[in-house]
Formats: structure tokens, C-alpha cells, sequence
């Protein structure tokens, strides 16, 4: 079969950052290969054809209705470019809700579908591997023990590492400045960040009268500036050399804080949503930890502050004991560990060879 025609789809910010550094590799690769997509402006720049956006839904404003409505737009407006050029591949990154619609329609076209970064199944809802064996033909996964997972399922499947390795540098100094510096991390999703941000401000008011910390709040949203005290600065670059200057970090359990680990930043974990989202979250998940440095390390390296637990007081109490505890260069160490777990580098370029070589 030809490589000259894929499709590529990826539904949050993430994931399409991973799914760009794969769509250069494809390219670098083959280079009479022509990529349509739907995603963000990160895909947009490296895609020869730009169908919609689909990762910036949140930024819009939309209801969950509303948003359920604009994806059963872009859906049509996929099945249609099929339709009048149908792609040799397909290629999904995470977003299983939006993403499966498409390996269903794909079925319907006889077009092979390939998986890079696979749903959490083994976090919550296992019965979608029978799905995923139904319509995908490869599943590319970047924690290791979803390997064997899908294996025991007869699902055909690679570990291929975890794209962060080949992103993500280790720090070269760990020493605390005076006044220690901390990093304040707010999310990427506007619903996240505006229950975030009010218990950010709260620790921050606290961490700078007890310890006189400075403070930078790192964000991809330039709105966060809005109401924050003076002595909080706000980085919305995405500069890893920033980030390193940091001492601690006060995140959310997503990709940002194993991003900090795989750096050797101390951290403290938080997540708020909806009392009900929570609930409904806390009745499926099969997991003990939220954050992926726990999961994968099967301990509590890092803390939890869920729900009623995130609060200023305790985040800002924690904070200050791992400053100045004697522990902090050996949590340190206890972080960096991780590189070793998640694979070699040239993850992007291994998938892409994974691909084309699939006939």
C-alpha cells in the first residue's frame, strides 16, 4: 500500500503536540506523504490539509452540548473528505470518545487504523479493549505496562517509550534559591483553571508570608493574568529553561506533572472538578493514585490533594516541610527513576517507522 495519504486526529492539547512531533517523522520519513488532520494550530502548521478544530473547543466558550453538536459537525466533514479522497492510513492520538466515531467510520471505508497513545483503559472502563481489537489494527502504547495489557487481549500492540523523554530534560542544579521559587500550574482547560486558580492564589498568599517565596505561574492561557496578586509572575512561553529554574511545584496530576518529574522537580499534586464529575470519576476509576509518577512507580512518591483535600493550608504546609526537609535531594532521585521506566529516545520516529512499514 501506498504512504502517500494519511489522516491523523487529536482532540487535546497534548496529544496533539505528541501527534505533530509523529506527523514531522512521517514526513522526514516519506516525503511524498500528504496529511490531512483535525486538531489544534500545532497540527494545523505541519498538516497539508486543516479540516477543523477540535482541541480549542473549551476556548470557545461551548456548553457540553453545544461542543457534543460542533463534533458531530466535524465528524460529517470528515466521513465527507473520505468520501472524495480517502486516506491510505488513519492515525488516532488518545481521545477515545471522539476518536473511536472515526475508527468506526474508517471500518466502513476498509481503511487500516492505527492507535498512538492509547485510552486509559486500565484506569478505568477495560471493556473498551474489545472495541479498540475490533478497529484498530496497531496499537502504539507509551507506559509499559499497557503492553502486556493488551497482549492478554490479543490486541496487536508496541511499547514504543513515552514522547516526553525525547522533550523533557533533567535539571543540571538542584540547590533551593533564597527565597525558594515555586511553580504554579493552574491546567490547560478553561473549567480546570478557573477552580485552580482561586487555590493557587490562597497557597501562594501563604507560602509568600511564611517562606517570602517568589512565584511563576506557568500557563498556555494568557487570562490567567486577570486578578492575580503582583508577586506572582505569569509565563505563558512553554520554556522548559524557565521551568528549570524552579524549586517546587504546585500542579495538576496530568501531563505536566510527570513533566516535572522527569525534570526532578518536587511537586505537589492538586485536582478539583465538579462535585459531580468527581463522583461519577471515583465509581469507574480502577486505579489507587491519580497522578502517572505514582502509577508508575505503584507508591505515593508524590502527594495527592483531591477535592476537599486540595486546600491552600495543607498544599502550602507540604510545600514548606519538602523545602526544607533533608529528604529533598533523595525525592529528587526518587523522580529522575522514572526516565529510566519510560522507554528510549526517538519515540515519534519509531511509531512512524511502525506505520509505514505496516502493510
Amino acid at each position: 500500500m501506498a504512504n502517500n495519504a494519511f489522516f491523523i486526529s487529536a482532540g487535546d492539547l497534548s496529544g496533539e503536540i505528541h501527534a505533530t512531533y509523529l506527523v514531522k517523522e512521517i514526513k522526514n520519513l516519506s516525503t511524498n506523504t500528504k496529511i490531512v488532520s483535525v486538531g489544534g494550530h500545532h497540527l494545523q502548521s505541519v498538516s497539508d490539509i486543516f479540516l477543523d478544530d477540535i482541541v480549542n473547543i473549551n476556548a470557545f466558550g461551548f456548553f457540553p452540548i453545544k461542543s457534543i453538536f460542533y463534533l458531530r459537525k466535524v465528524l460529517a466533514k470528515i466521513k465527507q473528505n473520505f468520501l472524495k479522497n480517502p486516506p491510505d492510513k488513519i492515525i488516532l492520538v488518545d481521545y477515545y470518545g471522539f476518536n473511536i466515531l472515526i475508527a468506526k467510520l474508517a471500518k466502513k471505508f476498509l481503511i487500516p487504523v492505527y492507535y498512538y497513545i492509547s485510552p486509559q483503559v486500565w484506569a478505568s472502563r477495560k471493556g473498551r479493549i474489545k472495541t479498540l481489537k475490533e478497529y484498530i489494527k496497531k496499537i502504539f502504547v507509551i507506559l509499559p505496562f499497557e503492553e502486556k495489557l493488551y497482549r492478554e487481549n490479543d490486541v496487536e500492540v508496541q511499547f514504543v517509550g513515552h514522547p516526553l523523554i525525547d522533550r523533557v530534560f533533567q535539571k543540571k542544579s538542584f540547590e533551593i534559591s533564597n527565597p525558594p521559587l515555586i511553580g504554579l500550574f493552574p491546567g490547560s482547560r478553561q473549567s480546570i483553571i478557573k477552580k485552580h486558580i482561586p487555590i493557587l492564589i490562597e497557597t501562594a498568599k501563604i507560602l509568600k508570608k511564611e517562606i517570602k517565596a517568589n512565584f511563576i505561574m506557568f500557563s498556555t492561557s494568557k487570562t490567567v493574568s486577570l486578578n492575580l496578586p503582583d508577586f506572582i509572575e505569569v509565563d505563558c512561553s512553554a520554556d522548559l529553561q524557565k521551568r528549570e529554574k524552579i524549586n517546587f511545584a504546585i500542579c495538576p496530576s496530568g501531563t505536566v506533572s510527570l513533566e516535572n518529574a522527569l525534570m526532578g522537580i518536587p511537586m505537589a499534586v492538586f485536582y478539583k472538578i465538579s462535585y459531580f464529575n468527581y463522583l461519577l470519576i471515583k465509581a469507574i476509576a480502577k486505579v489507587k493514585y491519580i497522578t502517572m509518577v505514582n502509577i508508575l512507580s505503584a507508591k505515593k512518591i508524590v502527594p495527592e490533594f483531591i477535592q476537599n483535600d486540595a486546600d491552600p493550608k495543607k498544599i502550602a504546609k507540604f510545600a514548606i516541610e519538602q523545602l526544607e526537609s533533608k529528604n529533598y535531594n533523595f525525592k529528587i532521585q526518587e523522580l529522575l527513576e522514572l526516565r529510566k521506566m519510560l522507554g528510549q529516545n526517538n519515540v515519534a520516529k519509531r511509531v512512524a517507522e511502525g506505520i509505514l512499514a505496516s502493510l
